[in-house]
């Protein structure tokens, strides 16, 4: 009989994503959207996939990018879904984690299209807190960070930005955005206008806790983050463009990152040692 504090599908794979030991590589990029998932392992992977599954909109592919192996897999939206996600990825054999997000640009100089990419982000998800108090930061890895920004220089000069993410549990209200009533409630206008203040990148749902978690119940593993740009909320300019350039720098990187000594150990699954 299973255990209820550690619950597994039929046959022993992990209880929400379905992939077992083994089905995801060690470098792996991981993303909201489904369809993003199978967009990169259509353009990206096609033709050296090993694994690929589908179970409750969880999409996850394994395969080859320049003859590393790289897996990846769907977060859905926000914290809670990233939290559950993200035991079962380790799990089934992935380490070395970069998200392949979207955003709304705080930058007011950016375009749609552009990217950014984290290095750290504020802690508004409160997913987090369940890992590491308050005070604890949201850091993205040193190594990734600087292997996305190589990536980007090589890819899109002019076209990336980095800097501090501001990471919500809400897309509308937590964002600034008005309410249906076509209002921003007072109390959250003023933390938008923190944020602006403060000078953060951008607006997004994931990277804090992808961050924390990793950094925490994740033993040290090593993540990373890259956003396209939906959304400029200066301009107020909106469209759908951008995801192709960030999971190419994300693929790029890794495969950067397949050669960073200091990473062996997580790529080889040595780390991280659990107590």
């Amino acid at each position: 009989m299973e255990r209820a504090d550690s619950p597994k599908a039929a046959g022993g794979v992990s209880y929400h994503t379905h992939t077992g030991p083994g089905d995801l590589a060690a470098m792996c990029l991981i993303v909201g959207a489904p369809g993003r998932a199978d967009m990169i392992a259509e353009k990206y992977l096609k033709g050296s996939r090993r694994f690929s599954n589908d179970v409750r909109g969880l999409v996850s592919h394994t395969g080859k990018y320049r003859d590393i192996e790289i897996s990846v897999t769907t977060s859905g939206m926000g914290g809670p879904s990233m939290g559950i996600v993200l035991p079962e990825a380790v799990q089934s054999g992935a380490r070395i984690f970069v998200r392949v997000g979207s955003c709304g640009s705080l930058i007011r100089e950016s375009k749609i299209g552009d990217v950014i990419i984290p290095t750290a982000a504020i802690r508004f998800d409160r997913t987090a807190d369940d890992w590491a108090p308050p005070e604890y930061p949201a850091a993205a890895d040193w190594r990734v960070v600087s292997a996305l920004h190589r990536a980007a220089q090589a890819k899109a000069p002019g076209r990336f930005h980095a800097g501090v993410e501001c990471t919500t549990s809400d897309f509308y209200t937590g964002q600034g955005r008005p309410n249906l009533f076509g209002v921003v409630p007072e109390r959250m206008q003023a933390r938008h206008d923190e944020v602006l203040r403060l000078g953060a990148a951008c607006y997004s749902m994931e990277a804090a806790d992808l961050f924390v978690w990793c950094a925490t119940e994740g033993g040290g593993l090593p993540a990373g983050a890259i956003n396209a740009v939906f959304a400029n909320r200066h301009t107020n300019e909106w469209g759908i463009a951008g995801e192709e350039l960030a999971a190419e720098i994300a693929l790029d990187a890794l495969v950067s990152l397949s050669e960073e000594a200091s990473l062996a150990p997580y790529r080889s699954r040595e780390l991280p040692k659990y107590a």
